[in-house]
């Protein structure tokens, strides 16, 4: 998959367009995040603002604390708020963009105004600190889709290049057939062995034939026992764990998952607060549909500073709130440059992170095991530190990094693991500045853009996009 220049929607050339200007000049740590519709939300020197992608306009929200290295926001879409740490310290807040209160961590946050958490952050954060927040609504229906050819078998799902590129993200993910003799028949992704096999278990009961159609998307699939706190399904075979800390879905009712083996899903016991812990009531029907989904609960905090450590809060629990111990440790320091993400459209269950610090690599955290991936990045001789800038493109596998110190952009395929010439941009960023600068934006229309404030000055600008 190469970037094509061929526009749609109206966009007719791949040009730099010039935006308004930010209120005040772009400094270390800031950083921004988008709901997914209209809105921008920037941390810029001392205040909190939002930019309309509609109207081109920008907006006061509130004073917040100087923003400094390993500052960050995430969007919540949830509950509709946006959270706000601005680095070096343990604290941190939350813009509550309602007309009534929200509770957050068991601190009742007022309509339209800025509230400190007093479940302060583990650790304070440094370079490339960043908060991340895993949500089904931004996941496709879809993830991807393939077509069998030559050699695939009952366990091992070969794809025609033309139609499918795998990646590690897609392991626990289900793969289900809408063609053939196996139509309708769906597997667990057990492994991505290369970049166009998909290994499956439990075995197809005939292999499926060259020519065969299949679509990867949550897993989704029809109970065979249920009780108030456990979901059976005997045709499973998944990886112990593999959904811990996932929701599930079923009969209309939202639960978490705390633990599961190959064939029983087993509920969380109740949380203070979450409505959405707890059993289920009442008891599903025995053979109802259900579909496990990443939990929108939990608010993940990764502290940068050449640490390792990795942190989670469910924001809905009330008594008893509290940041997790940390995490299985990152297989690299995430530092200058580098960020956490959540790539819904390539990895719904993981976290992403780029490391930076210099270092060309990426990692994945899969939230159900409590494990990191190294993941295979071709990058040559190209690395990536503080002054750097990323994001993820939405609805396609691919991070776009902006380059420290020069006018360069690259866009590293998630799939391939090989970093791409993404063209450059009107100037050159300065090194040193820590914080995320870059966002892709989605218009109603459908057509995507690629949004940039250049770090240490007002200039504000997007180019469109289009990929195959």
């Amino acid at each position: 998959m190469s970037v094509n220049y061929n526009y749609k929607k109206g966009i007719d050339r791949p040009v730099w367009e010039w935006l308004a200007m930010p209120p005040a000049a772009v400094g270390v740590g800031t950083s921004n995040t988008y709901d997914g519709r209209r809105y921008e939300y920037w941390s810029i020197t001392t205040g909190l603002y939002r930019y309309d992608t509609w109207t081109n306009a920008w907006q006061f929200l509130a004073t917040i604390t100087a923003v400094a290295a390993g500052g960050d926001l995430e969007y919540d879409s949830v509950r509709n708020v946006v959270y706000v740490h601005t680095g070096t310290t343990t604290a941190w807040q939350v813009f509550n963009l309602n007309t009534t209160a929200v509770t957050i961590a068991n601190i009742s946050c007022p309509a339209w105004a800025l509230t400190t958490i007093t479940v302060v952050l583990p650790v304070a954060s440094g370079l490339g600190g960043s908060f991340s927040m895993p949500s089904d609504d931004q996941v496709p229906a879809q993830i991807d889709t393939g077509i069998a050819t030559t050699g695939t078998t009952t366990t091992s799902i070969i794809a025609t290049p033309e139609t499918g590129t795998f990646g590690q993200g897609m392991v626990g993910l289900q793969i289900r057939f809408t063609s053939g003799t196996q139509s309708g028949q769906k597997r667990t992704i057990s492994a991505v062995s290369a970049p166009t096999t998909l290994a499956v278990t439990p075995a197809f009961g005939a292999a499926p034939v060259s020519g065969d159609t299949f679509v990867i998307e949550l897993v989704e699939d029809i109970a065979t026992a249920t009780t108030t706190t456990t979901i059976t399904d005997t045709t499973a075979n998944w990886t112990v764990n593999a959904y811990a800390n996932m929701d599930v879905i079923i009969e209309g009712q939202r639960r978490r998952i705390t633990s599961n083996t190959a064939t029983v899903l087993t509920l969380s016991a109740a949380v203070t607060g979450n409505a959405r812990t707890g059993p289920l009531s009442p008891a599903p029907t025995q053979t109802a549909v259900f579909k496990i989904v990443p939990s929108a609960d939990f608010l993940y905090y990764q502290p940068g500073g050449a640490t390792t450590t990795l942190y989670r809060l469910d924001v809905a629990q009330t008594t008893g709130a509290a940041w997790s111990a940390a995490l299985a440790a990152v297989p690299g320091t995430i530092s200058g440059g580098g960020n956490t993400f959540y790539p819904a459209s390539y990895a719904p269950y993981q976290i992403l992170a780029l490391r930076g610090s210099g270092t060309l690599a990426t990692y994945m955290y899969n939230i159900g095991t409590n494990a990191w991936t190294t993941l295979t990045t071709y990058g040559g001789s190209e690395t990536f530190t503080t002054g750097a800038s990323s994001a993820m493109i939405a609805g396609k596998r691919k991070l776009f990094i902006q380059k420290e110190g020069t006018t360069r952009l690259y866009i590293l395929d998630l799939l391939t693991g090989v970093l791409e010439p993404g063209g450059t941009v009107p100037y050159a960023v300065p090194t040193a500045l820590d914080g995320k600068r870059t966002r892709v934006v989605t218009t109603a229309d459908g057509a995507q853009f690629l949004y940039i404030i250049r770090m240490g000055g007002q200039e504000f600008f997007r180019v469109p996009l289009e990929w195959l």
